[in-house]
């Protein structure tokens, strides 16, 4: 028999004095009620409580999953008594308070917000009616670097992006605070280049009613502003109606070609003006109409001789031309980043984008058609060119209808007498365009349904 014994683990005797402890307030023959696994008395361990404590879950209500008690609770002393004595309800409450507060948090914020930025919104809405645009920056950049309740202003809120728009587009103009809309239109810095050149009385009507919409040398930064709002705010599928770039987008093409085209616009006019003073003396080379003939044209150029134009007429369709090339270069650019824009969900099915993509479309269509006197030649590659764009507007406006959207009246009159074909909506093919020879002549180019 081995002289070595066993020493029992310490373990073994906290258990028994911890037996003993409880085992003269039972009967010897009755079973201890609070035995517990050795799992259970590892937790037990781990949670700083012994066997024969009462569990949290006994005396707590919903314990462990108590909901945090508002702060203005928080800074009043506890009560032992009264969280003793809460009910099962008692949940059911603090959840409800903590909704109305909330509520109330919110309902604060939005007070607050009008109170600030109400003032500084109403003194840029008068500047721009007034057209004091000077004024109206300085409001708008006190705007931007306001905060609500420790937060930025957030620009989406009431279209407030839009009234930073108009006034950087619309930076430079000149005009008296006395005098009412009403009464006279605002003068940007490119028109009163414009009444500089033209300097007569007679022109004076024919200004006033072309006066633009802003300034073109105001475009770059209307670009980089609205570049910055697309970054700063992303679209989120997870909030599809929240104003995002799907809405910037639209604004940020429309601006391009709005002043593209009111600039070709523009400038056929005084070219017109400027054309009844040239004199038909003048040694005009011949005329290179390369981008708009196809190879078979560009291999013999002497019916252009044959024409029997004088050099003033030769001089102004090669301005024309020149004016036309250029203006049609800035919409190709447009419509290729307008294509690789909506190659992706959600700007493909943008109802806005379709239907600029489309209105981008007939313009390019128009302008591939060169300006009169036009050989046959010209005549049928213009037209062919044309045909192409209208096929290709026409598929963007389809598209635009089973997205959801709805055509207004001029496209929808297009759509159906403007050489639309039978499976779109039910009209005979129409190859002629009457208008198709008044292109120059046009105050609106004769595709654009522009109201």
């Amino acid at each position: 028999m081995s002289s070595h014994k066993r020493k029992r683990s310490a373990s073994v005797f906290s258990s028994g004095s911890r037996s003993s402890q409880h085992s003269h307030h039972l009967p010897n023959d009755t079973i201890n009620p609070l035995s517990h696994s050795e799992g259970t008395i590892k937790q037990l361990r781990t949670a700083g409580l012994t066997a024969d404590d009462l569990l949290p879950s006994n005396y707590i209500p919903d314990f462990p999953h108590r909901p945090i008690r508002p702060s203005h609770h928080q800074q009043q002393p506890d009560d032992s008594d009264d969280e003793d004595d809460r009910e099962d309800g008692s949940a059911s409450d603090a959840s409800s308070t903590n909704g109305a507060e909330k509520a109330r948090r919110r309902r604060q914020m939005r007070d607050a917000q009008a109170q600030q930025l109400g003032f500084l919104t109403n003194v840029i809405l008068r500047a721009l009616e007034e057209g004091d645009i000077p004024r109206a920056k300085r409001a708008f950049g006190l705007l931007r670097r306001s905060e609500v309740r420790g937060r930025p202003v957030d620009l989406r809120k009431n279209a407030l992006w839009s009234l930073g728009a108009e006034i950087l587009m619309r930076d430079g103009e000149i005009r008296s605070r006395s005098v009412f809309p009403s009464e006279a239109g605002p003068t940007s810095a490119g028109d009163q280049e414009e009444a500089g050149r033209g300097g007569g009385d007679d022109n004076a009507g024919r200004k006033a009613a072309s006066r633009r919409w802003g300034s073109a040398a105001n475009m770059p930064q209307l670009r980089t502003y609205l570049e910055s709002l697309v970054r700063q705010y992303p679209y989120n599928r997870l909030h599809p109606d929240s104003i995002s770039d799907l809405d910037f987008h639209p604004v940020l093409f429309s601006c391009e070609f709005y002043n593209a085209w009111v600039g070709h616009k523009l400038a056929l006019e005084r070219l017109a003006d400027e054309a009844e003073s040239w004199s038909d003396d003048l040694e005009v080379p011949d005329i290179d109409m390369a981008d708009y003939d196809d190879d078979s044209t560009r291999a013999d150029g002497r019916h252009y001789r044959e024409n029997n134009l004088t050099s003033r007429e030769r001089r102004l369709r090669q301005a024309k031309a020149d004016l036309g090339l250029q203006a049609m270069s800035t919409m190709r650019d447009v419509a290729s980043r307008m294509d690789s824009l909506m190659e992706n969900l959600p700007y493909s099915r943008s109802v806005e984008l379709l239907r600029l993509r489309g209105m981008v479309a007939l313009y390019v269509g128009d302008l591939s058609v060169p300006p009169p006197p036009r050989t046959a030649d010209e005549e049928e590659e213009g037209n062919r060119v044309r045909e192409q764009e209208q096929e290709r507007a026409r598929a963007f406006f389809v598209r635009m209808v089973k997205s959801g959207g709805r055509t207004d009246a001029c496209t929808e009159r297009w759509l159906r007498d403007g050489n639309a074909s039978d499976d779109d909506y039910g009209a005979d093919d129409d190859d002629e365009d009457i208008q198709g020879s008044q292109w120059v002549g046009l105050p609106i180019f004769s595709s654009m349904p522009v109201r």
